[in-house]
């Protein structure tokens, strides 16, 4: 029996006839469908088979149950009180299903065309002695094809019985060849499976990262009513941690006013985020400019490239100076009616760079800035400011918009992370749910066992998200464990070094790895972070850059998961 158990809603007619047809325990080799659903119906929509009988070497039988209170047919027209087509043709209804079953099977090459199919239509509320047949032939069907309640107690001999006489009838027919003994047991199989359409359908990593899409599109989209409350405000400065949809925001606001046909400037310190920020805008037409802060002051200066040797200063005040004054001679580069800054905590302590800001602006620019104190890696934390505050003493009319909802991260993640470095991160919500997969992990490694470690934990990640989405960052990026492995400045195995040679790199392809710092504007699903102790510890301190800050924007770079390579 298909279905082994029929649904609790079926009637009571077809459930006399399924308990009938299973009781049969001397037929082994019979298959039965029941309530067979066929989608791919030759005249109408869809339709259904109330049972299908497949008997080996004989024939397959369509069976349509009825339980009327009467039956009265008269004039090629029936009548059948108390069911729900009450003057419906039961034999119609097996030809549709009949026709569409075959013709289903022979378009899967499940039979040749010479097996035999019978019609049955049982009334299962009536006995054989009800029946008053004044007519002895009919065109429409054969009394054969009629089965009553008295069939219940015999139902394989009514089976067989409708498929001995349509074969015996058929055999005079001269269009028609029927070979019972074509439907061998191999071929039932075959009908089987091309009936039963068996399939299993499991999630796999495929489906979890579509539907995080979906749930990261969705908080998006939420967030957006920041930007809704502010948008009539000259200037506005989006803060919030890592995640809270800052950089969403103000590249919505760019967005909109490119839409608007307004000439806007979209830009920031890093040139990894500069990169997806020209990918995001790219897709409109409009007058705008993308590009890092660096090129832009090269080109304002016109200059084609740094040089060979430079120190902080060169990018904080001797290039600023040279690009404010070419701008004197290239207007074409300035009087944006939008400029828009992401993570402007980059700049907000170089006086210089801001200057030059603010000489790029229109008589009527619209200022968006997005930023987060606690990202100030680029410079000492001794030289640390408040973006907002800074800002404001320029722009006195400057909006803070502070955003503490986190909707890029699985909540796990951030609450392992902030286990991990000891202090609260300042969200107060999170728009994904608490069971988004993700969290973040400390592996205790050795310089004899990091590679290996490296290797398997990457192997791990890039089998669950794929090689482009996941990343390997080090707070040293020329001294970092990625860079020795491909260097070969190492004593990890030759197979492990094989596995990362082939896998590290910059394209699409391949795991990007590099410092905290270079890559600090990425977002993607999994980070490792490599050379986590005391010696890394101590070249941030020579260089007085904050260790924690460092770890928060490397953790915080993931979405989902996070691995941390513990040294000692």
């Amino acid at each position: 029996m298909i279905p082994a158990n029929y649904r609790n809603s079926t009637n009571n007619s077809e459930r006399r006839i399924f308990n009938a047809l299973e009781g049969i325990l001397d037929r082994p080799d019979w298959l039965v469908f029941h309530s067979l659903v066929i989608r791919q119906h030759t005249t109408k929509l869809m339709g259904e088979a109330d049972f299908v009988v497949v008997v080996p070497g004989q024939g397959i039988v369509v069976v349509e149950a009825k339980s009327p209170q009467s039956v009265t047919y008269h004039d090629g027209e029936w009548d059948l009180p108390g069911t729900p087509a009450t003057h419906k043709n039961p034999f119609t209804q097996i030809d549709g299903a009949t026709g569409s079953i075959r013709s289903f099977l022979l378009r899967e090459g499940a039979i040749d065309g010479d097996e035999p199919f019978a019609r049955l239509v049982w009334f299962t509320s009536l006995g054989r002695h009800h029946f008053d047949n004044q007519s002895p032939s009919h065109l429409d069907f054969f009394e054969w094809e009629l089965a009553w309640a008295d069939d219940l107690t015999r139902p394989a001999a009514a089976i067989e019985r409708v498929l001995k006489e349509t074969i015996a009838w058929f055999s005079k027919a001269k269009d028609v060849v029927y070979t019972p003994s074509s439907l061998t047991p191999s071929k039932c199989h075959t009908i089987e499976q091309s009936l039963r359409g068996d399939f299993t359908i499991e999630r796999d990593s495929r489906d979890a990262f579509f539907e995080r899409q979906v749930l990261e599109a969705q908080a998006l989209a939420e967030q957006r009513f920041a930007l809704d409350l502010v948008e009539a405000n000259r200037a506005v400065y989006f803060d919030g941690p890592a995640g809270s949809g800052k950089s969403y925001l103000a590249l919505q606001a760019a967005l909109s006013a490119i839409k608007r046909g307004e000439r806007t400037l979209v830009t920031c310190w890093n040139l990894a985020m500069a990169e997806q920020l020209r990918e995001q805008v790219s897709t409109l037409r409009g007058p705008s400019s993308v590009c890092d802060l660096g090129s832009l002051m090269l080109r304002a200066a016109g200059l084609d490239e740094h040089p060979s040797s430079t120190t902080r200063d060169w990018y904080e005040d001797t290039l600023p100076r040279l690009a404010i004054a070419g701008l004197a001679t290239r207007p074409q580069l300035r009087g944006f009616r939008n400029i828009v800054v992401d993570e402007f905590q980059d700049i907000a302590a170089s006086p210089r760079l801001l200057d030059f800001l603010l000489a790029l602006a229109g008589p009527d620019v619209h200022f968006v800035l997005a930023g987060d104190a606690h990202q100030q890696i680029m410079q000492p934390e001794s030289a640390y400011v408040d973006p907002y505050a800074t800002l404001k003493a320029l722009l006195p009319d400057l909006v803070l918009a502070r955003i503490q909802r986190n909707c890029r991260h699985a909540p796990n993640l951030i609450h392992e992370s902030e286990q991990i470095l000891g202090h609260p991160f300042g969200f107060t919500s999170y728009l994904l749910p608490a069971h988004t997969p993700g969290g973040a992990d400390q592996i205790a490694v050795t310089p004899d066992t990091s590679t290996h470690s490296l290797v398997s934990v990457l192997k791990l990640l890039t089998q669950q998200y794929g090689n482009a989405d996941v990343v390997v960052l080090s707070p040293r990026g020329t001294h970092s464990l990625a860079q020795r492995a491909l260097d070969e400045h190492t004593n990890a195995n030759a197979a492990d070094l094989r596995w990362l040679q082939a896998n590290l790199g910059i394209s699409p392809q391949h795991i990007r790895y590099g410092s905290i710092s270079a890559l600090k504007g990425i977002e993607v699903s999994a980070i490792v972070l490599t050379d986590v102790g005391q010696d890394s510890q101590r070249w941030a301190a020579e260089h007085g850059l904050s260790w924690n800050d460092l770890l928060y924007v490397a953790l915080t770079r993931a979405k989902s998961h996070a691995v941390i390579l513990r040294e000692g």
